[in-house]
């Protein structure tokens, strides 16, 4: 009674949920770290219980009762509201595909049985020294060394999308976007192809202005820093005469460090929401599609 009702809710969610087993989970280190924020999230492996497939165009390479690894953001949902069924004792949660990082194979969890789901990429950290000697706090991972891909995502067509990352590979990676997975004495790192930036071609000075972009629409930016107003771009508000609050926009300017498109001598204006962060040699660097760019003028210009 139980497993067909367990059935009959998975049916009722839409293509490509995943139901898993809460309590079947396999992670040391989920329960001391879930509550820690500026910590990235480890994952949980669990069984899968039910799987509503997907669209013919991305089939679902796992079968019911094979083992999973969920991202960030499904680990949470599995964790945090989890749901349980009349005279069951275990809990269970939807998760959907895109929120699957890969299965094991034969239910072995080691990194060579793990395969990556689609787009998704593994990689090891690399510990890049910052570039004071007064930087007290270790960057988060930002950098790392690809050693399994998927075979590829779908664009927004739902055509197959091969990857161009390859295995050996040392990338950047922006931040807050990739989920820890501890095999054995080891941690993993896994992300979206789509979520690192590009790959580095000098693995011994490790310059950011020497990244190779994946996508060539992508630029890396710092802030604006002018020394005319305490370090604030001279911006007059519209409705006001007073520039004492100019400071309040200058985190809105930004300066190209790498760039394939656009023009270096120029300042850009892009709102902060439309730029996603990644920290590199203690510093902080910007990442966002060019076509998010608002205003321009060049360095000089009032």
């Amino acid at each position: 009674m139980v497993k067909s009702f367990i059935y009959n809710i998975a049916n009722t969610k839409t293509y490509g949920h995943i139901m898993v087993n809460v309590n079947d989970w396999h992670s040391d280190k989920i329960l001391q770290q879930i509550n820690l924020k500026g910590k990235l999230l480890p994952t949980f492996i669990t069984k899968v219980v039910k799987i509503n497939s997907a669209p013919a165009y991305r089939p679902v390479p796992f079968k019911e009762g094979d083992l999973v690894a969920l991202s960030s953001i499904a680990t949470r949902v599995g964790v945090l509201k989890p749901f349980q069924l009349p005279n069951d004792p275990n809990s269970y949660a939807n998760i959907h595909i895109s929120q699957i990082l890969g299965y094991f194979k034969e239910n072995k969890i080691t990194i060579n049985n793990f395969v990556p789901l689609y787009d998704k990429v593994v990689m090891e950290k690399v510990d890049i020294p910052a570039s004071s000697a007064l930087q007290l706090v270790s960057d988060s991972m930002s950098v790392g060394r690809v050693i399994k891909v998927g075979e590829g995502g779908f664009t927004k067509e739902w055509k197959p999308r091969p990857m161009n990352i390859k295995v050996g590979s040392t990338v950047l990676v922006r931040d807050n976007v990739v989920t820890t997975i501890s095999l054995g004495n080891e941690e993993y790192y896994i992300t979206d192809d789509t979520y690192i930036v590009g790959e580095f071609n000098n693995t011994e000075q490790y310059d950011i202005k020497d990244v190779t972009l994946y996508n060539k629409d992508l630029s890396i930016f710092e802030e604006y820093i002018d020394d005319r107003i305490e370090g604030s771009f001279l911006f007059k508000p519209i409705l006001t005469n007073d520039t004492d609050i100019a400071q309040s926009y200058q985190e809105n300017y930004f300066t190209i460090v790498k760039t394939e498109k656009l023009d270096a001598n120029k300042i850009y204006f892009i709102s902060r929401f439309d730029t996603e962060y990644t920290k590199f040699k203690g510093h902080t660097y910007f990442v966002t599609h060019n076509d998010k760019i608002m205003a321009y003028k060049r360095k000089g210009e009032r």
